[in-house]
């Protein structure tokens, strides 16, 4: 029994590392689209906060990872909210989320959510 005990404050001892969902809101101010990688970035008026691990501190990026259908539903709200000047929020891990480009691992902050 005080082996579970222990166990348990051993666990609470521990640091634990949760990463979190950071929000940005602003303007869509440029969106750019390739032919080849199946990815989409996103400049906004805010650049928000920049994530260790990221090297691009401005850009965002709709991740070719996720599914085409879930990347046109994103690029469509994002396109709609540039067209109309509307504020849009943009959530993405605080930690590591990093997309990469080209030969560079871990370039641009992958977009997790859009309000």
């Amino acid at each position: 029994m005080k082996y579970i005990y222990g166990l348990v404050l051993l666990c609470l001892w521990i640091p634990q590392s949760f990463a979190i969902w950071l929000d940005t809101q602003g303007k869509v101010t440029n969106l750019i689209t390739y032919s080849g990688p199946e990815t989409v970035l996103v400049q906004l008026s805010n650049t928000g906060a920049p994530v260790e691990g990221c090297s691009d501190k401005s850009t965002f990026v709709i991740s070719a990872g996720i599914s085409a259908e879930a990347r046109a539903r994103m690029y469509s709200m994002l396109l709609a909210a540039r067209e109309s000047g509307r504020v849009i929020t943009v959530s993405y891990s605080d930690v590591g989320g990093c997309e990469p480009w080209g030969a560079s691992p871990n370039v641009y902050r992958k977009i997790v959510r859009l309000r």
